[in-house]
């Protein structure tokens, strides 16, 4: 409607429309003014239900929900001000970067009214203490949850008049699981947010992550286990020691399993606690979330299974040391969650498709991925960082490396473990329930990862990659990050289809991947190796059958196509001369062969042999294709290069290329005619004359060192 709107009218409409927002917008904040106030006491009512419920499920989602609430204001110390008195704060401008100017700037969204601190301070000493440390805890991680730099402010300063880590520390000694939980809760959110990391540096010093790391509560641990796996690697006090490493393995690993088989007690719980000191000793001496405790157990797993040897553990089939003999690999279970129904709307399917995602990759891979489209390599990155190292700290760095070594043998042979493991189903499964682009993008991209080893590729097809990744739909108008997950999916059908025969698909396979494959060459944001496979995949459909043929000219693929052959890249132009190549002898390639300036364009090709030899090989190999037709007869010998083409060939010594013109030679010596009189007027006859009487009887032909398929040509 805006397109039929004069200027004015357009400016009008955005103003109501911004008008709208603005009062949309105040009329939330009000809102939750209103619901957090001690009058209507909403928030109060939240924080009790979720101190005192038992369902850790509930908790979790009432945090949740507090932690979005607070996170639709925009300036912290309106939230501050608004959560001051429930913390236990008695001053919200304490921790302010400048207190002297913190109360001069007025807040930009709603004046939030000051509490009502004439009441009675002592308001809390009617409910229990413990209860009241609970709901400022479960606050606190609301708040790092929803605000993380607020919620740090509460850690530090806000919880209780800076004595935040102090209660903390009792709700994890208080024995209460409720309490526990809760601790558990804070201490993970905490452990996200980089300002809030160092305050937990007493509770890693003094050992009290131990109580929670060893706690029967499976909700208790979870959070621990994950509290302990981000410290312990924002600090690179683990990366030097695999056993501590391989510690929080096994604990992920058992809370993968705690929804169906629970605590093991005995020996597992004895093994619980030795890995549980272990890792809290490890860790250094300065230094989300609703999810469950599978959740947890692969939010700790996605931090460590970037280590090479983690990988290979997990691809291997490992099991913790005393695991039942009958339960499933780690491996085994992730692809279990991953198939399990409504998976791609959990939680955890962001983390588990960054885990399938890592498994398929190498560390070094990733780093050159990192600096695609910089203005810099990765090799001159590593050359300048070098310059300011000793030659201690490159022996040192040099063995790190050397430990970490991935090589490409090592990936392929993980992905091809990870295909007979069903994992391209689980990833196919996890798409399909999943509305979260950046979980898409995970998977399209691990797919595409595991796509490049070519033994596995009739595996994902046959588990649903492919029809899956056709499936996609974004709309007519994808945004930037729907577009980067379109452009990745195709990518993946392109390396599916490289070297897949297309007798193995279906109709609808076949005829519904030239479309994105188009679309992927046509798109300026791919790399030249996304247009590449495309195009590679493409040659290999166009020479399936007419069906594919026709396909491609119904979705304008020969202009695609031939612009793709003025790249700037030498093997895209190549691929895209095969492609269209391919497509002979169908009628619209023949007429766009036989336009005077699309010839020319081929003739050209097929002299520049010295420059792009596998180009020009393609460009003489299309005309000899062609060349039977009549009417695209005619129009070659009227080129006004032909003469020059024919020549150069004949004499450049290439067998490739001297072969296939005399496969044009022979044509148009057959359509007789003008055809034959200018074959003739090049001199073909006399070229063709003195060679035969120099090497038909083979006698000089050794000379030139000629391979036996050289020979052949000959």
């Amino acid at each position: 409607e805006t397109r039929n709107m004069k200027p004015r009218q357009v400016a009008a409409h955005r103003k109501r429309e911004h008008e709208y927002k603005l009062n949309t917008m105040k009329r939330a904040l009000q809102h939750i003014h209103t619901f957090c106030s001690e009058e209507t006491g909403g928030l109060d009512a939240m924080l009790t239900c979720a101190a005192k419920t038992d369902d850790h499920r509930l908790r979790r989602e009432l945090g949740l929900q507090i932690g979005r609430l607070v996170s639709v204001i925009e300036e912290s110390d309106d939230v501050k001000k608004l959560v001051s008195k429930a913390l236990g704060c008695s001053n919200w401008k304490i921790g302010h970067e400048d207190d002297n100017d913190a109360g001069a700037t007025p807040l930009s969204t709603l004046t939030i009214e000051e509490l009502d601190e004439e009441k009675d301070d002592d308001n809390d000493g009617n409910e229990d203490e413990l209860l009241v440390k609970m709901k400022r805890g479960q606050l606190t991680a609301s708040l790092l949850l929803g605000k993380s730099d607020v919620g740090a402010w509460a850690l530090k300063h806000g919880w209780s008049d800076e004595n935040g880590v102090d209660e903390l520390k009792q709700l994890i000694f208080s024995n209460d699981s409720r309490a526990m939980s809760i601790a558990s809760e804070l201490v993970s959110a905490a452990s996200s947010v980089e300002k809030s990391r160092p305050l937990l540096a007493t509770l890693v010093q003094e050992g009290t992550l131990e109580d929670l790391l060893i706690h029967p509560n499976a909700d208790v641990r979870s959070g621990a286990a994950s509290c302990a796996a981000k410290i312990g690697l924002a600090s690179k006090a683990l990366s030097e020691d695999d056993g501590e490493v391989m510690a929080l393995l096994d604990i992920a690993i058992e809370l993968l399993f705690e929804e169906d088989e629970g605590i093991n007690e005995g020996d597992g719980k004895s093994n619980s606690k030795q890995k549980a000191l272990k890792i809290s000793k490890s860790l250094p001496r300065s230094v989300s979330s609703e999810s469950t405790s599978m959740d947890r157990g692969i939010e700790v797993m996605t931090y460590i299974v970037s280590k090479t040897f983690v990988k290979e553990k997990i691809v291997a089939g490992y099991k913790p040391e005393g695991s039942p003999p009958d339960r499933k690999s780690a491996l085994d279970r992730l692809v279990e969650i991953g198939c399990a129904p409504n998976s791609g709307d959990a939680q955890m399917a962001f983390g588990l498709a960054g885990i399938f995602n890592l498994l398929a990759v190498s560390m070094e891979t990733l780093r050159k991925e990192a600096f695609i489209g910089k203005e810099i390599t990765k090799e001159q990155y590593d050359q300048l960082q070098a310059l300011g190292k000793t030659e201690e700290e490159k022996d040192i760095e040099a063995k790190k490396d050397a430990k970490e070594e991935d090589t490409s043998a090592a990936v392929r042979e993980r992905i091809r473990k990870l295909a007979n493991a069903n994992v391209p189903r689980a990833m196919v499964k996890l798409l399909e329930g999943s509305a979260s682009d950046s979980t898409q993008e995970k998977l399209f991209e691990g797919m595409g990862r595991m796509a490049s080893e070519q033994s596995v590729r009739g595996i994902m097809i046959q588990q649903g990659c492919l029809t899956t990744c056709l499936q996609l739909d974004k709309g007519e108008k994808p945004n930037e990050a729907e577009q980067k997950i379109l452009r990745q999916a195709r990518s993946c059908i392109a390396k599916l289809l490289v070297t897949t025969n297309p007798s193995i698909l279906t109709v609808s396979q076949r005829s519904g991947s030239i479309g994105p494959l188009l679309k992927l060459v046509k798109d300026n944001d791919a790399t030249d190796l996304m247009h590449f496979e495309a195009l590679l995949s493409l040659t290999n459909l166009a020479g399936f059958s007419d069906e594919t043929k026709n396909r491609v000219v119904a979705q304008k693929g020969i202009p695609t196509l031939s612009y793709a052959m003025f790249s700037e890249h030498e093997m895209v132009r190549q691929a895209a001369t095969e492609a269209l190549l391919n497509m002979i002898p169908h009628p619209t390639m023949m007429e766009y062969l036989k336009k005077e300036d699309n010839l020319k364009v081929w003739v050209a090709f097929a002299l520049d042999y010295e420059a792009n030899f596998a180009c020009a090989r393609a460009a003489v190999g299309c005309l000899a294709m062609a060349v039977p037709d009549p009417e695209f007869a005619d129009a070659l010998v009227a080129c006004p290069k032909f003469g020059e083409l024919v020549r150069t060939l004949l004499e450049c010594g290439q067998l490739e290329l001297m072969h296939r013109v005399f496969a044009v030679v022979a044509s148009l010596i057959e359509h007789g005619g003008k055809c034959r009189e200018a074959v003739i007027s090049t001199g073909t006859g006399s070229f063709c004359k003195a060679y035969l009487q120099s090497y038909h009887d083979e006698k000089n032909v050794k000379e030139f060192n000629f391979t036996p398929a050289e020979r052949g040509s000959l």
